[in-house]
């Protein structure tokens, strides 16, 4: 699970309904629920584990065989929630002193999210690029604290996060027509029937990968009375049934997906917007 320390946004449990996971278990043809494929998992966890190597350690560092007291310890390897796995790799080091600490924390890039707590405990999260597709985000936590049975030497915390989708829903094979409508005002920005444009609009929200961010709190600034930023997709079918909505959110900027009776799944948005607005040719309502 993120562990973004606050102000930013503090990790929660469960927000789904007990029954998402349930309706997901055994999906009934014809179904939007698809299953990843069984390479998927393997896959993620080759991913974890190659991110470890992405962190260059100072000299002096020497890797520990099991966790060291005085840091908070990892999550465990695999763990999965409704539409999301988190699969982890953790690797702990002895590092020579403080300014080997430094220069760890110092990888991290200008803009990533850093932390401090009492006791000289330090972190910073590496955002990595994700794959797309099954799998969702994917980063790095590190975390230092002097060593208080070792005086003079620290210990560090590395953890990589990769989360993937064992289930994810698609929207349905027979989409005719797509209604874009502003969020703020539910007014009608387009109306998409050619075929050609409707499945390139289909297959830019199917692209979509799969965030967590239904699993965490995030603190966000609170919207003027009245404002309602985004937009939101409608696709129907030939008689003009609707089959699903993708709408966008601005906290966090995430696009949810609605297919039939099933649970919402969150999209990360990446470049919809601009995907969309050159399929349709018009400029779309910024979502926050």
């Amino acid at each position: 699970m993120r562990r973004l320390p606050p102000p930013v946004f503090a990790v929660a449990g469960f927000v789904l309904a007990c029954g998402a996971a349930a309706a997901l278990a055994a999906p009934q043809a014809p179904s939007p629920v698809l299953t990843a494929p069984a390479a998927t998992r393997a896959q993620a966890a080759a991913d974890a584990a190659a991110a470890l190597s992405r962190i260059t350690l100072p000299a002096g560092s020497r890797r520990l065989a099991t966790a060291p007291r005085g840091l908070r310890g990892a999550d465990g390897p695999d763990f999965t929630m409704a539409y999301a796995t988190f699969r982890t790799a953790t690797a702990y080091w002895s590092l020579a002193d403080g300014a080997a600490a430094s220069a760890l924390l110092a990888q991290a890039p200008h803009g990533s999210s850093t932390w401090s707590y009492p006791g000289e405990l330090s972190g910073a999260q590496i955002s990595l690029p994700a794959r797309g597709g099954w799998f969702g985000p994917s980063w790095l936590v590190i975390e230092t604290k002097p060593d208080a049975s070792n005086p003079g030497r620290w210990l560090a915390e590395i953890q990589a996060v990769v989360v993937w989708t064992p289930w994810r829903l698609e929207l349905p094979g027979d989409v005719a027509s797509v209604t874009v409508r502003r969020l703020q005002d539910d007014r009608v920005l387009a109306d998409v029937t050619d075929a050609g444009r409707v499945a390139r609009i289909v297959a830019a929200v199917n692209a979509l990968p799969v965030d967590d961010a239904i699993h965490a709190v995030y603190a966000c600034p609170e919207l003027p009375v009245g404002k309602r930023p985004g937009f939101e997709l409608s696709f129907a079918g030939s008689t003009g049934a609707l089959l699903a909505t993708a709408t966008t959110e601005w906290c966090p900027l995430d696009v949810s997906l609605k297919v039939g009776t099933h649970a919402p799944q969150q999209l990360i948005t990446g470049n919809l917007a601009a995907t969309l607005e050159r399929i349709l040719g018009i400029t779309l309502p910024p979502a926050f």
